[in-house]
């Protein structure tokens, strides 16, 4: 059973102090809940995504995948600032406004706890501030590809990114994704796969370039100037390497891609440390990829073998806890 549709929360107070009226979520539900929350599961989106999370993670939801809706009940929200049916505002958010917003969607669902909260990159930034701010909502966060504040270099390439979208949002668009694809990939990826080769549809370019030009061919129509540089800034905000620490404190497993220079395996292992020394069960998990930070969606099923312990070991718990 799926279920999509969209969500009116009504009012929302931004960290700037600015208030939002008539917010919308988009959300998608795959399955059904538990009546005490044991098997529901929110799936958070990365930069461009949306909340048809099946499109965009095969093998993490869907029927066989990690998450399926046979046995968990998926939940997966659009977040503010996107333009998949979610709310955009011109006004400046954070990571925490997002989640706030969020928060209000599965309140309306009658969702009160939930069992894992995973997300990659922004969606990983997500995850963690569940983490911080719904500690007795939250059993488990999956922090993939991010760690607890966006460093000077991600700061710097999205900056980079705003620059394009503000001398022209379409081609301005297609510029910042060229940009984007490559802080997703690792240089020993983009030598494998194109290296000084010539484009293979015979363009006078290097296949690397057709590459980029494919990529933002296919971005074009489908990202909003605005909600990019929204997410972009929303992203670039994000440090909970302070905050008052909760009573309850949620079950963390970061996990690092060992070609990621975006998010970098180092930072996210230092993270998770950082979690620890604070009392929080915080772990670190290494996803070995050539694939750079995209390696959470480009290998889906590596990610898998490294999560299904963490299944296993919640499906146990609940049995003997029946």
């Amino acid at each position: 059973m799926t279920d999509e549709r969209t969500i009116s929360i009504g009012k929302l107070e931004l960290a700037s102090g600015v208030r939002l009226r008539g917010v919308e979520q988009r959300v998608t539900v795959y399955g059904k809940p538990a009546a005490d929350g044991s098997n529901v599961v929110l799936v958070e989106h990365a930069l461009t995504g949306s909340s048809r999370a099946h499109e965009w993670w095969p093998g993490i939801v869907g029927s066989g995948a990690l998450f399926d809706p046979k046995r968990w009940c998926i939940i997966a929200i659009n977040a503010l600032g996107s333009c998949y049916g979610s709310t955009c505002p011109a006004s400046r958010i954070t990571v925490r406004d997002i989640v706030r917003a969020e928060q209000r969607a599965l309140t309306q669902l009658g969702i009160d706890r939930i069992r894992f909260v995973i997300g990659g990159s922004l969606g990983g930034m997500r995850a963690l501030q569940w983490a911080i701010d719904a500690p007795e909502r939250v059993q488990t966060s999956f922090v993939v590809g991010a760690h607890d504040h966006h460093s000077a270099l991600g700061i710097a390439l999205n900056s980079l990114q705003r620059d394009a979208l503000a001398l022209d949002p379409q081609r301005g668009l297609r510029l910042a994704r060229k940009i984007a694809m490559l802080t997703y990939k690792s240089d020993e990826l983009l030598t494998s796969r194109h290296g000084r080769r010539p484009d293979r549809l015979g363009r006078p370019l290097f296949d690397v370039e057709g590459y980029l030009e494919h990529q933002a061919d296919l971005f074009e129509g489908r990202m909003d100037a605005a909600s990019y540089a929204a997410l972009t800034h929303a992203m670039d905000s994000f440090d909970v390497r302070s905050f008052d620490i909760p009573a309850t404190k949620p079950e963390l497993i970061f996990v690092g891609i060992t070609s990621d220079w975006l998010f970098r395996a180092q930072d996210v292992r230092a993270a998770a440390r950082r979690f620890e020394l604070r009392g929080f069960p915080s772990r670190y998990v290494q996803l070995a990829s050539s694939h750079g930070h995209d390696a959470f969606l480009a290998e889906p099923e590596v990610l898998r073998v490294l999560l299904e312990p963490y299944l296993r070991d919640a499906t146990h718990a609940a049995a003997v806890a029946r």
